[in-house]
């Protein structure tokens, strides 16, 4: 396991969730909220840990019981992650709610193999919304890839199949 302590942690949740619900980030997977899993997660390798939210966010209140909620603008996850991200310091890792079973070696090769000011974590071939922010320099940005498949949950199909594997 890295040895390293970043400064911050942003789970991003304000999604719509048109394809499964609003709801999505507080759905159960193995008996236990879906960003819950994350925030364990983001947890070992981040002083704080923040949810990025919009206001009026059906999932609000219970987001709030898990970490410190940070609000965004909801135009879009990219905007969303860049005002986050900016509010908290860094270093800061940034994960997607919907990534459940994100395990710790992932993260680790992000950290291990990141040489810019923001590094994105590709899942073969696709952006998963894992990044690692050491500085706010937009121009500075490099893409890792990553071999294995970082599984989302974005349907009921999606939500059925991976509980499954509990």
């Amino acid at each position: 396991m890295i040895q390293v302590r970043l400064e911050s942690a942003v789970i991003m949740a304000g999604g719509k969730g048109t394809r499964l619900s609003p709801l999505k980030p507080v759905m159960e997977v193995c008996g236990k909220p879906m960003i819950q899993w994350v925030a364990e997660l983001a947890m070992r390798y981040a002083s704080q840990v923040y949810i990025a939210t919009v206001k009026g966010h059906p999932a609000e209140e219970k987001l709030r019981k898990i970490h410190r909620v940070l609000y965004t603008s909801g135009l879009g996850y990219e905007n969303d992650v860049v005002e986050a991200v900016s509010s908290v310091k860094l270093p800061a890792l940034v994960l997607p709610s919907d990534v459940p079973f994100l395990d710790g070696d992932t993260i680790e090769i992000l950290i291990r193999e990141c040489n810019s000011s923001i590094c994105t974590l590709l899942s073969q071939g696709k952006f998963v919304g894992v990044s690692l922010w050491r500085a706010l320099d937009l121009e500075d940005y490099q893409s890792i890839d990553y071999p294995r498949k970082i599984v989302n949950v974005n349907t009921w199909n999606d939500l059925t199949e991976i509980n499954k594997l509990c």
